[in-house]
This record gives structure tokens, C-alpha cells and sequence, in this order.
């Protein structure tokens, strides 16, 4: 890539001043960052994501513009065991930590780690949860939007419900069997990933 190529992703004019620079990759950096922190994880959207950052990251060295990166550790983040409710939590909180991470760097390179490990997390959740369900019926099951995430902690508690054998909330077994076969779908598509 070269240096007006750099300025044309930024949308800058040929001779833009170091401010301005700064700022629209700031606000370029800024802009996918908030994207991979607040969506719903779909790993292809989320690969395509850091590939994104990963530009980013050259754009940044062709033009001289560094942003913070306050801690470029990837945090730990804990294996999946136990039942579906525990992996559910564990994996809400994996995510939880990541996002974190996120939250303290602009920096593309930084974000991008961060990032790729989201999605290698999130890929081997929907596995794990696939395999786990495989043998669930799921033919009445209403179809959703990938990004329409059931929020983890009702998931997790309805899993928990169902495997103490506890009546569950009005609704919800419809909720679960949905949210069990976007997991499904997702991991189908996911391994092209």
C-alpha cells in the first residue's frame, strides 16, 4: 500500500496536515473497534473485521500514526467444561474479558490480536455447544438473524432450568430451541472461517 492509498481509506485530501491524519485514523480505528465491541460475534463478519484492523495497522505505518496501546496482553481466558449452562457462562465471560481488553487500546495491532482471539473463542463456543445439542430435535424452532443474540445470562438459566428439570419461563423453550439453532447455524458457517 502507498501513502495515497493510505490517505484515500481515510478519506483525506493529498496533502492533509498531521491533525488531520491523526484524527480521521483515530476515528477509522475507532469506528471498527466499537463495531467488534458492541455487535454480536459472527466470526465471518468479525475475521473480516480484523483483516480491517490489520490494514489499519499498515495505514498507520505508511503514515506515521501510532495510538495507544495501554496493554497489548491478551487476557486469559478459562476452557469450556462443564454443563451447557457453566460453558455458556464461562464463554459470556471470556467474551466479557476480551471486550475489556478492547476498551483500553486503540491501537490496530493490539485490536486485531484481541479480536482474532474473539473470534477463535467464539468459533470453538459454537462448536462446543453444537456438539452438545446435536441430538436435540430442533425442527419447530423459529429461525434468526445471526446477530440476534439470546442474552447469555436468560440462556444460561434456562439451560440450567431445563437440566434440573425445573418448569421453565413462558417463552422460553421457544427462546432456547431458537438460540440453539442459530449456535448451529453459525457453526456451520463458521468453520469456513
Amino acid at each position: 500500500m502507498d501513502r495515497q492509498t493510505a490517505l484515500l481509506v481515510l478519506q483525506l485530501p493529498d496533502a492533509p496536515t498531521p491533525d488531520e491524519v491523526h484524527d480521521a485514523f483515530e476515528a477509522h480505528v475507532f469506528s471498527i473497534r466499537d463495531f467488534l465491541f458492541r455487535q454480536t460475534v459472527v466470526p465471518r463478519v468479525f475475521r473480516a473485521k480484523v483483516d480491517r484492523l490489520l490494514t489499519a495497522s499498515e495505514i498507520g505505518e505508511i503514515l506515521g500514526v501510532e495510538l495507544p496501546c495501554l496493554d497489548g496482553t491478551v487476557p486469559d481466558t478459562a476452557p469450556l467444561e462443564g454443563t451447557a449452562d457453566t460453558v455458556v457462562r464461562i464463554h459470556a465471560d471470556n467474551v466479557g474479558r476480551l471486550r475489556t481488553a478492547m476498551a483500553a487500546t486503540l491501537d490496530p495491532t493490539c485490536l486485531s490480536r484481541l479480536g482474532e482471539c474473539l473470534v477463535k473463542r467464539q468459533t470453538h463456543y459454537l462448536e462446543w455447544m453444537s456438539a452438545w445439542s446435536e441430538d436435540r430435535k430442533l425442527d419447530g424452532a423459529q429461525v434468526k438473524p445471526m446477530r440476534d443474540e439470546w442474552s447469555p445470562s436468560a440462556f444460561a438459566a434456562a439451560l440450567e432450568a431445563e437440566r434440573k428439570r425445573e418448569e421453565l419461563q413462558a417463552g422460553h423453550a421457544q427462546l432456547l430451541e431458537s438460540e440453539l439453532l442459530r449456535i448451529r447455524t453459525l457453526a456451520q458457517s463458521a468453520v469456513a472461517v
